[in-house]
């Protein structure tokens, strides 16, 4: 209720702060995110040797990718039900 009687530049704050939230948590080194394939290109850019580009297996890291997938999932799927089960327990 606070953002609403700041008007709309607390609105405009507010949505600023979330959109860069969103932002680093997509950068989180997990191979779904987008900071998991920089760490993939990384990593294969400093195992590259005089010319010889070398080239990750990504079919060896799916068990993690699944198993941040369904922790994700998860999280969301608690969090809704606890938003439609109890609400405005704060």
């Amino acid at each position: 209720m606070q953002m609403v009687q700041n008007g709309a530049r607390g609105a405009l704050l507010f949505y600023a702060a979330f959109n860069i939230f969103i932002g680093v948590l997509n950068l989180l080194p997990l191979l779904p995110l987008d900071g998991g394939h920089i760490m993939v290109a990384t990593y294969e850019r400093v195992r590259s040797r005089k010319g010889r580009m070398y080239h990750a297996d990504f079919a060896k890291l799916l068990p993690l990718t699944y198993v941040v997938v369904v922790l994700m999932a998860s999280l969301m799927l608690v969090t809704g039900l606890r938003d439609i089960i109890d609400p405005l327990n704060v």
